[in-house]
């Protein structure tokens, strides 16, 4: 991490999830954005960075590769297809880059748990974006659901 404690957070792509969470990034005492990836170009990351309030000292990437190789970068946030998921994120531990994923994490089991290993053998932190298990909602909910003189029993769910 950087000497004032700050996360130094690298983004891979300029879609609209980025967006949205570049906007907490922002407000959060002990984050930055650090850096932002694209495939597209470095126009298009220089724009998405100016219109969406990135700090003036956002380095700006043509590649992935080169974004997970930055030495200003703590943890990258990954927002790109499940399919590549696995890809990049072993790579990414294997940087020592800390990871956040967005749900799904990966495809199956196999490729979780190939995240995991990744994360525990190069010892950084894993994160998945799966914001509904963290909500007090979900608490209620449960209690609702197990609830069987409110709710009654379960016989399925299909979602």
């Amino acid at each position: 991490m950087s000497g004032d404690n700050q996360i130094r957070i690298g983004l891979l792509s300029c879609t609209n999830k980025v967006r949205k969470l570049s906007r907490a990034i922002n407000l959060s005492p002990n984050a930055t954005i650090s850096a932002i990836a694209t495939t597209s170009s470095i126009e298009e990351a220089k724009s998405f960075a100016k219109s969406n309030n990135f700090p003036p000292n956002t380095k700006l990437h043509s590649s992935y590769e080169s974004l997970l190789e930055d030495p200003d970068v703590d943890a990258v946030y990954f927002p790109i297809p499940t399919r590549l998921h696995v890809e990049w994120a072993t790579l990414a531990a294997i940087k020592g880059k800390h990871i956040l994923l967005d749900k799904p994490v990966a495809l199956n089991v196999a490729e979780f748990d190939q995240i995991v290993e990744a994360c525990e053998v190069n010892g950084v932190q894993f994160m998945d974006g799966t914001q509904w298990m963290h909500s007090p909602r979900t608490d209620k909910i449960k209690e609702f659901v197990n609830d069987l003189e409110s709710f009654g029993q379960i016989k399925s769910v299909s979602v």
